[in-house]
């Protein structure tokens, strides 16, 4: 009775003031004219970088500070001398006033936002209740922290400097404080101070990812539970200064704030995956390490089948036994492998014995000399390995993205998983699709529902034989099936997949046209289809996300790409054509040269358009782009004004032409001599 009527005290202060109930009004009013305005743009994924996060935290700060100053009144201390442990009293109904009108106000947002964007073709359950919880956490619990911050202030300092220091202190914790600290455009490091000090959304300079969603992970709750802990220990020590509160009382009371407060800091310093705003950091780390590819070819076993136990929690932790068998002439020391850098290997082990190993970039070696390895013996290869912070790929309890052709599992492919082109120093995603068959048998823990091109056996269970390795897929994604085709897209472009008659008939007469010309037998509509937001603003050439397998297709694009409008129409189909092509001209050889393909894709695209009677606007304009970025020998230049030249002959219009028959064989059957060879073809046909 005594916290009801502490309750009701403090609810009737704050309503008579005025100020506070017409400063909520203005904040509810303002954030639903917000969410109206949006609504009518079709985009929403206003809450990222909403400025009404910066509104409501400095309203709650001021709000503390309020409440303190009114106890500091005389009549107030009087009126609450007489109630026993009144500071206990006090103290839970404010902070319970103001957690009420938290999950008030959040609640009343998610409901105008609910009605404004919940649609007949935006309604998966889902994507809306991760937007509950981004709005309780980030506008949520943000705001009271401000309030603790305020209140607490208020008891350490005297008089109206106190406003002063919660202005400070507000502008170097507001979402926005990337800019007093100037850390924006800079090269990131470890120890960012104003991703630390920051109390409202992590990744305010990052667009919503479609596949990941928004940033929910386990350490953003963590963090709000730990500056928590923090504020409530250190009111309780205030109080104990002051002698409000007794040692015992101190000591009940201190005692679990404590264990939050270890528990939180003790996983908070765990190496976690998280969604980062460094789309950059994957160009610097191989601009950084020139890998050379001369022997990473050289392999003198094969790799035949993979047992694979998958636990996606804070990060990805991976253990696999491989079946291996060696194929060279005589007894093997060492071998070399291939697997992404930021997989941490913990041990390795053969036949059961653990053995050395030694991990450089994207590469292990394997060191056995006291068991060689015999020709034609069979060995069983185990690794345990941990990691992924790449925002390119991931693999944690809230999304999955493993696609075949990283090195996420170890391969006899130990290039490197990327390499920088062109001049302008983009990233090129190395293929490496084992293209041999191999058996996978795959356990997963801690994965919503996953899409892969194995096949389920059970809860949690999948296997199969593939000879494009293996695709992980899980995260904010729905699926439908029609004409016997899966497509898997993210689920806020559910209005795009409604109708799919357009893409499969498009991929179907690309798959028609590029299987009689090119006299590819391999080519055929995918059974399965992602779309997927795999592209980051380090990649300047389109179709780097996009690869065309035998049994499955993944579509890439920007992470940042919402289709506001129809997006599979005859306008923007056209555009996608040279990528389809290119993630088909893409081959796991240490011949692979992206230039030369790009430049083959674009040309044969505008070709393939012209047949299917696509706009080839967007292809010619790009071509530009594309030459202007090969660098390279005299030869390179002598192609690219021949390819202009070829360009203006009709033949150049006609995919039958025998100039891409010619040209495609050499990316199937590479020689040293191609571009030379290239030079050669184009000129004679050119004529």
């Amino acid at each position: 009775m005594k916290l009801i009527n502490c309750y009701t005290f403090y609810l009737r202060i704050l309503a008579r003031t005025g100020v506070v109930p017409i400063l909520f009004l203005g904040i509810l009013i303002y954030g639903s004219f917000t969410f109206f305005v949006y609504s009518s743009l079709n985009d929403p994924y206003i809450l990222s970088a909403n400025p009404l996060i910066l509104a409501l935290m400095i309203c709650y700060l001021f709000i503390g500070i309020y409440l303190a100053k009114i106890d500091e009144k005389e009549e107030i201390y009087e009126t609450f001398s007489i109630i026993k442990n009144a500071v206990l009293y006090k103290t839970l109904a404010k902070w319970l006033l103001i957690l009420s009108s938290v999950v008030l106000i959040t609640v009343l947002f998610f409901g105008v936002y609910l009605y404004l964007f919940f649609t007949k073709d935006f309604n998966n359950k889902t994507y809306f209740l991760s937007v509950l919880k981004y709005i309780w956490l980030y506008w949520g619990l943000s705001s009271f922290i401000m309030f603790l911050l305020g209140n607490l202030l208020s008891l350490w300092i005297r008089g109206k400097f106190v406003y002063l220091v919660a202005l400070t202190i507000y502008v170097f914790t507001m979402p926005l404080n990337y800019v007093v600290f100037n850390t924006e455009g800079e090269v990131p490091s470890k120890f960012r101070i104003d991703k630390i000090l920051n109390l409202g959304e992590p990744n305010i300079t990052r667009g919503y990812n479609s596949l990941y969603g928004f940033s929910l992970d386990t350490i953003h709750w963590d963090k709000k539970l730990l500056i928590i802990s923090l504020l409530a220990i250190l009111f309780l020590l205030t109080w104990k200064k002051r002698k409000i509160i007794s040692k015992s009382q101190l000591k009940y009371s201190i005692i679990p704030m404590l264990v939050i407060l270890v528990g939180s800091v003790a996983y908070v310093l765990q190496p976690l995956q998280v969604l980062s705003d460094d789309d950059d950091a994957t160009n610097r780390y191989y601009r950084e390490h020139k890998i050379s590819v001369n022997d990473s070819f050289g392999n003198p076993i094969s790799l035949k089948k993979y047992d694979i136990e998958l636990s996606t929690k804070a990060n990805l932790n991976v253990s696999v036994k491989i079946q291996a068998i060696s194929t060279a002439t005589k007894d093997i020391k060492q071998i070399k492998l291939g697997l992404f850098h930021e997989l941490h290997i913990h041990q390795v082990k053969m036949d059961g014995k653990e053995i050395k190993f030694k991990q450089k970039n994207d590469s292990v070696t394997l060191y056995f000399e006291d068991n060689t390895w015999k020709p034609n013996d069979n060995r069983i290869l185990e690794f345990n390995y941990e990691g992924l912070r790449s925002n390119l790929y991931f693999g944690n309890s809230q999304a999955v993205y493993l696609p075949n052709y990283m090195p996420w599992l170890p391969s006899e492919n130990s290039l490197p998983a990327f390499e920088i082109i062109t001049k302008y120093h983009f990233i090129h995603r190395v293929p490496h699709q084992p293209n041999d068959k191999k058996e996978y048998h795959l356990k997963v823990k801690g994965a919503k529902e996953l899409y892969t091109n194995l096949t389920k056996t059970e809860e949690g269970t999948w296997e199969g034989t593939s000879t494009d390795g293996i695709s992980l897929l899980s995260g904010q994604l729905s699926s439908k099936i029609d004409n016997n085709v899966t497509y898997i897209f993210p689920n806020t472009w559910e209005s795009q997949f409604e109708h799919t008659d357009s893409i499969y008939n498009y991929l179907n007469d690309v798959t028609k046209v590029m299987k009689t010309t090119l006299k590819d037998d391999h080519l055929t509509v995918p059974r399965t289809i992602y779309f997927v937001p795999n592209q980051n603003i380090s990649d300047g050439m389109p179709g780097e996300g996009t690869w065309w397998n035998n049994d499955h297709l993944i579509w890439g694009f920007s992470h940042i790409e919402y289709p506001f409008d129809p997006f599979f129409t005859v306008n923007h189909l056209g555009d996608f054509t040279p990528q389809l092509v290119l993630a088909k001209t893409k081959v796991s050889s240490h011949k692979e040269d992206f230039e030369f393909n790009i430049l083959f894709s674009n040309v044969y695209g505008r070709a393939l358009n012209n047949t299917l009677q696509l706009p080839n606007e967007g292809v010619e304009s790009y071509l530009d782009h594309i030459s202007n970025a090969i660098v390279g020998n005299q030869t390179k230049q002598k192609v690219k004004e021949q390819v202009n030249v070829w360009l203006k002959n009709k033949d150049s219009l006609n995919p039958e032409s025998s100039v891409y028959k010619e040209w495609y064989s050499l990316i199937q059957h590479p020689t040293t001599q191609k571009w030379n060879e290239l030079y050669d073809i184009l000129e004679e046909n050119s004529n």
